[in-house]
C-alpha cells in the first residue's frame, strides 16, 4: 500500500484542482486552508509552487496545462503577499487558518 505524506497529499490535491477543467482552481486556496488549517501559512504557498512546477515538468507549457501552472504560481504569489500584509498588520500567522481573519479585511481569496 502506498501512503503519501501530508506535503505530497497537498501537492497532489493542488495539481488535481489546477488541471481540472473549468474554474476549480479559483477555490483552491480556500480549500487548502480548510483541509490543512494547522499547517504553517507559507507551507501552502510552497504547495502551490510545487504543484505548478510539477505541472510544468510533466506537461506542455502551452495550452491548458500551461495555464494551470500559471494559475498555481499566481495563487502562490498572491497568498504570500497576504502573509506579508498580515505581518505588517501584526496579525497572527502561525497557522493557515489565520488567513481567514485577514480575508475579512481583504476578501480577494474569500471571493475568488
Amino acid at each position: 500500500m502506498i501512503t503519501l505524506r501530508d506535503d505530497e497529499l497537498r501537492v497532489s490535491f493542488a495539481i488535481e484542482r489546477l488541471l481540472a477543467p473549468g474554474a476549480d482552481w479559483r477555490g483552491l486556496v480556500r480549500d487548502l486552508v480548510k483541509r490543512w488549517p494547522d499547517e504553517p501559512p507559507l507551507e501552502l504557498s510552497l504547495t502551490l509552487v510545487a504543484a505548478a512546477s510539477a505541472i510544468e515538468q510533466s506537461f506542455s507549457s502551452v495550452g491548458p496545462s500551461g495555464q494551470a501552472a500559471m494559475h498555481g504560481y499566481r495563487l502562490a504569489a498572491l497568498l504570500s503577499v497576504d502573509f506579508y500584509a498580515m505581518q505588517l498588520l501584526d496579525m497572527p500567522r502561525e497557522r493557515a487558518a489565520d488567513f481567514l481573519a485577514y480575508w475579512e479585511i481583504d476578501p480577494f481569496f474569500a471571493r475568488l
